[in-house]
C-alpha cells in the first residue's frame, strides 16, 4: 500500500529534474521579484530588500534537497569550500578586478575623462576598509548570489550545453533577476540602460564560466571574484549627466577579454559539459 505513493514522488522527483535549471530560475525570480517589484514601486519593504539579494542561495539548497536529496546539498557544501586551485587564480580574482578597472581608467582618460571621475573609488578607502568591505561583500552579494548562479545553475547548465551557450542563458537570467533593481531608488544600477546592463552581465558570466571552469567547479572562487568585482567597480553606472566614456569602456574591454579567454579555452574545459569535476548526476553526485 505505501509503494504507489513512494512511486509517485520517485516519479514527480524524476520529472522535475529534467528541468532543474528551469525550476531553480523560476522559484528564484519569483521569490525575488515579489519583494523587489514592490520595493521598486516604493512600498517600504526596509532591510528585507537588501536581504532578499540571499534568495539565489536559498533557492539552490532548496532545489539541491528536494530534487537530489543529501548528495546535492553536499555537493554545493564541497564547491563552497573548494580552495584548492593553482595558486594564480588566488590574484587573478582579488587583484584582476582591479587591474580591469584602472585600464579602463586610463583609457577612459585618454578620451578626455578627468581622473577623479573615473578612478576606483575603493583606491581612496584604508587598507582594513578596503578588507571590511571586501569582506561584507563576499558575505552578502557573493555568497547570496553565487551559491545559486555558479553553484547550483551553472553546473546544469553545462550538462547540457556547451560552456559559451551555458554563459549565454545564465547571462540572459542574471539580467532578467536584476531588473527590478533598474527602478529601484538607491539601487547601484538605478536608471541604467537596460541594454547595457545585459550586455555586460551577459560578458561578465562569460569570465565567470571560465573561472569557473579554470577552478574545477569553486563557488569560493565565484564568490571571491563577485566581491572584487564590485568593490573595484568593474561595471560602472552611467553618470548623472549622462556621459557613457567610462561605462562603454569598461563593457568594451569585458566583451574582447571574454572572446580572449574563449577563444584559447582548452579543450578540456570546452568539452566541461563531459567534466565529472563540474556537473551533477542524476543521482545528485558529481560524476
Amino acid at each position: 500500500m505505501r509503494s504507489a505513493p513512494a512511486s509517485d514522488a520517485s516519479a514527480w522527483r524524476n520529472t522535475l529534474r529534467r528541468y532543474d535549471a528551469l525550476v531553480f530560475f523560476l522559484m528564484t525570480l519569483a521569490l525575488t521579484w515579489v519583494v523587489w517589484i514592490p520595493r521598486a514601486m516604493g512600498f517600504p519593504v526596509g532591510v528585507v530588500g537588501r536581504l532578499w539579494t540571499w534568495i539565489p542561495a536559498i533557492t539552490a539548497l532548496v532545489c539541491a534537497a528536494l530534487l537530489y536529496g543529501g548528495a546535492g546539498v553536499r555537493d554545493l557544501g564541497r564547491r563552497l569550500v573548494r580552495w584548492r586551485a593553482r595558486w594564480w587564480w588566488y590574484p587573478v580574482v582579488l587583484v584582476g578586478p582591479l587591474v580591469f578597472s584602472l585600464i579602463a581608467a586610463g583609457i577612459a582618460m585618454l578620451l578626455g575623462q578627468p581622473w577623479p571621475a573615473v578612478r576606483p573609488v575603493a583606491l581612496t578607502l584604508s587598507v582594513p576598509a578596503l578588507a571590511l568591505t571586501f569582506l561584507i561583500l563576499m558575505i552578502s552579494d557573493g555568497l547570496g548570489e553565487e551559491l545559486g548562479w555558479r553553484g547550483y545553475l551553472l553546473p546544469r547548465l553545462l550538462s547540457r550545453y556547451r560552456a559559451v551557450p551555458a554563459s549565454l542563458i545564465l547571462g540572459l537570467g542574471w539580467w532578467l533577476w536584476h531588473l527590478p533593481l533598474v527602478w529601484t531608488a538607491g539601487a547601484a544600477i538605478e536608471d541604467q540602460p537596460l541594454w547595457l546592463l545585459l550586455a555586460d552581465l551577459v560578458a561578465k558570466s562569460l569570465i565567470f564560466t571560465y573561472v569557473f571552469l579554470g577552478t574545477q567547479g569553486s563557488v569560493l572562487f565565484a564568490i571571491m571574484l563577485h566581491a572584487s568585482t564590485n568593490v573595484f567597480v568593474v561595471s560602472p553606472a552611467v553618470g548623472p549627466d549622462g556621459d557613457m566614456t567610462l561605462p562603454l569602456v569598461a563593457l568594451v574591454l569585458k566583451v574582447v577579454l571574454a572572446a580572449a579567454l574563449f577563444v584559447h579555452l582548452p579543450r578540456s574545459l570546452s568539452e566541461a559539459r563531459n567534466s565529472g569535476s563540474v556537473i551533477f548526476s542524476d543521482s545528485g553526485a558529481p560524476r
